[in-house]
């Protein structure tokens, strides 16, 4: 048939780039980040000067950073030092602007009152209301004239002051009617994560039970019902996991308030309906698996004719273009765009259209480039293509906004880092190729399988960081007690980690029954709690006591 779109030419290679060749491309953020390199290489100020001037998000910090030791423009060189935010810079600033961009709350907390005055005489004019929440910081007591001032100033504070700072400051109860007031500022949702997940909180947690009815999200009631839990108020929980539930937009987040229903009341209807559920994830395979049902509704393997591709989806342009065609084609359309990658090497594609054509109750779970995954285990496939499914849907080409590449999402400094360990000289692109992405992944998996031994838990450190999950899982987290190991699971501040893991967690199930390896996620939860099984910070640090 026709083919639905015009391919673009193939991706160059960072050396062969050119201006004129970047200039023809489209605008976004894959040309940023083929800007990005470009400015690495041997080139002089004008050239940089017109890369620059190609660059859609000139806000990133990236581009901007080597932009700047580039560029002759002085004004350019001024806005990088006003962005680092440098205390001694500001000091002898007097340009608001500049001041605005740099000095952070968390900043200004820990300037003296004199440097806080100086500031804020400067902002009044242009930014009156940082200059007014500077003021306020030199008043004494600060929490109370802050409090004082209204929820507008008081939040904007709360929620960008840091955790240290909200421990020091702000773990006062509040009166009903003061925690009431706030309440009715939008802002106040993302208050109330930061008092539940923090166990150092615990003044503010009790102030959140008075709370009345309020226009929150489902997210801010879930929050609030882990809250009540702390405080035994079991049916005031039940009630917050009701709202939520109602609230909730997505699919996952119905399942995780049914979950907590069930846990906290011991009630099989709330199961029953769980198990129901179209969407597959910790909460709804928890459930199958204890009504001894089979979590069927995915396909693994599509059935694709063995001829060449038309379409080079190792150029992220063509998988940008794709992705833009298959978001504005109708349902009804689908079916047809779909013939159009019926190559065994557009499997990828194919199955992303497939699983959006049947409305995402019935999901992809396709295992492509296996040839890069010979010579693992059962168990190591499986968590390869679990964290593959989550990172990018298994397409080569993708770029995220901060330039992880390819299938697994390998971010340039480390890849930069294994290569380096691997004694190989790779250009970024080659991270397109998705045995080569693959095999640059599972080096640093089993780098990360050294110190962590759950999926879970490699999960979080494949997204935030193994310092990261060090820290979390060091601070009193997963171990034995009520409702865990399900609280720590859902009482981590860092949003994309938690729901990342929780996502993986339920890909590695999947994956395991694929390969018939199966698990029982009521047995991955149970070891959560028993560092022998989970990790290595735990074990070594028990072991010391």
């Amino acid at each position: 048939m026709t083919k639905v779109f015009l391919l673009l030419s193939p991706l160059l290679l960072s050396a062969g780039l050119t201006l004129d060749q970047l200039q023809q491309k489209p605008k976004g953020h894959i040309r940023d980040f083929q800007i990005w390199q470009y400015m690495q290489g041997d080139i002089n100020a004008t050239d940089a000067d017109r890369a620059y001037s190609l660059v859609q998000n000139k806000d990133n910090k990236k581009i901007l950073k080597v932009y700047t030791d580039k560029t002759n423009d002085v004004s350019v060189k001024k806005n990088y030092q006003c962005l680092k935010g440098d205390i001694d810079f500001l000091l002898n600033e007097t340009d608001a602007d500049c001041i605005e961009k740099g000095l952070s709350y968390v900043k200004a907390m820990q300037l003296s009152d004199a440097q806080r005055a100086h500031f804020s005489e400067i902002l009044k004019e242009k930014h009156p209301k940082k200059s007014v929440r500077l003021t306020l910081m030199n008043k004494r007591p600060f929490f109370s004239n802050l409090l004082e001032s209204g929820s507008d100033h008081f939040l904007k504070l709360f929620n960008n002051l840091g955790k240290a700072n909200r421990q020091k400051y702000f773990n006062i109860k509040l009166s009903k009617q003061q925690i009431n007031a706030l309440a009715d500022d939008n802002r106040f949702g993302r208050a109330i994560k930061y008092i539940v997940t923090d166990p150092k909180m615990d003044k503010m947690q009790e102030a959140l039970l008075d709370l009345n009815p309020h226009e929150l999200s489902s997210q801010a009631y879930f929050f609030l019902a882990l809250n009540a839990l702390k405080f035994k108020a079991i049916h005031k929980a039940s009630l917050y996991l009701e709202i939520s539930h109602h609230k909730a937009y997505y699919q996952m987040d119905k399942d995780r308030a049914l979950f907590w229903q069930y846990l906290i009341l011991d009630d099989r209807k709330y199961l029953q309906e769980l198990s129901r559920s179209t969407d597959i994830n910790i909460y709804s395979l928890f459930a199958r698996e204890k009504f001894h049902l089979k979590t069927e509704n995915y396909f693994s393997h599509l059935d694709l004719d063995d001829v060449p591709s038309s379409y080079d989806l190792s150029d992220p342009y063509v998988w940008q273009e794709t992705l833009n065609k298959i978001r504005s084609t109708s349902k009804e359309e689908l079916t047809e765009l779909r013939e159009a990658f019926n190559s065994k090497s557009d499997e990828v594609v194919n199955a992303f259209i497939y699983s959006k054509a049947l409305d995402y109750k019935v999901h992809n779970y396709i295992m492509p480039f296996r040839k890069a995954t010979n010579g693992l285990s059962d168990d190591q496939k499986a968590l390869v293509y679990a964290l593959g499914r989550q990172e990018s849907h298994f397409v080569p080409s993708a770029i995220s906004r901060s330039y992880a590449l390819g299938v697994m999402q390998m971010m340039p400094f480390l890849i930069k880092s294994l290569a380096e360990q691997k004694k190989e000289k790779v250009e970024l692109e080659e991270m397109f190729d998705p045995h080569k992405n693959i095999r640059y992944s599972i080096s640093h998996i089993r780098y990360l399988q050294k110190y962590l031994y759950h999926p879970l838990f490699i999960a979080y450190a494949y997204n935030g960081g193994i310092g990261f999950t060090k820290r979390y899982l060091l601070d009193g987290r997963f171990m034995r007690g009520s409702f865990e190991p399900f609280l720590s699971m859902e009482l981590m501040a860092n949003t994309e980690s938690r729901e990342y893991g929780k996502k993986v967690l339920a890909n590695y199930v999947i994956y395991k029954q694929i390969i018939g390896d199966e698990v029982s996620i009521s047995s991955l939860f149970e070891t959560l709690t028993e560092p022998s099984y989970t990790d290595r910070f735990r074990m070594d640090t028990y072991a010391k006591k």
